[in-house]
């Protein structure tokens, strides 16, 4: 009976534990991005995006539901670059972290997917869907602020050529909602 009954309390007591980062799941961030394109099918091989503004989500286990929205908000600006056309998308990423959400570097990997708005410069464009790979990484610089590089390629399927395949570099900051609990290592103790 003893046995049984420390079993249950053990038990029971393991249960809540979760992944330090469940309470902690929500990250906001704003970046600006630069499209590179093979070729000047669209007009200019590169075009420059800004805001783009996104929010997370930590799911389980190094798993991240990621939203975001790409505007073309700054105009040209002589002398520095001139856009063809303007980029709008709306994009959804699965990321995968390598359960690494709690260290200050966090590489990651993510698919997804985004929806994009014809591009003016081609006549008679539609929007399109594209399949994303992206590959990222995040600096915690504090428990809440961060800085985010990622690079995605962007493949357009052939029946919809509106939009050609494309990679999107991405910087920007991120903000956590609530502060982080940053993994302690020997090397960190002073």
């Amino acid at each position: 009976m003893i046995k049984i009954l420390l079993t249950a309390v053990i038990l029971c007591c393991s249960l809540p534990a979760k992944p330090q980062d469940y309470d902690h799941r929500w990250v906001a961030g704003i970046s600006g991005s630069i499209l590179t394109f093979k070729d000047n099918s669209l007009g200019r091989p590169l075009n420059v995006q800004a805001p783009k503004i996104n929010i997370s989500i930590y799911l389980f286990y190094g798993f991240i539901l990621d939203g975001g929205f790409t505007l073309s908000g700054i105009g040209d600006i002589d002398g520095l670059f001139s856009n063809s056309f303007s980029y709008n998308s709306l994009d959804g990423n699965l990321r995968y972290d390598f359960n690494l959400s709690n260290n200050k570097i966090v590489p990651y990997l993510a698919i997804g997917s985004s929806f994009i708005n014809a591009p003016s410069s081609r006549p008679n464009s539609n929007p399109t869907a594209t399949f994303n790979t992206t590959i990222g990484v995040t600096f915690w610089d504090t428990h809440r602020w961060g800085f985010n590089t990622q690079m995605t390629y962007k493949s357009s399927p052939e029946e919809f050529r509106s939009m050609v395949n494309h990679i999107q570099l991405t910087v920007g900051l991120v903000y956590r909602f609530r502060p982080r609990i940053y993994v302690r290592r020997l090397w960190d103790r002073r």
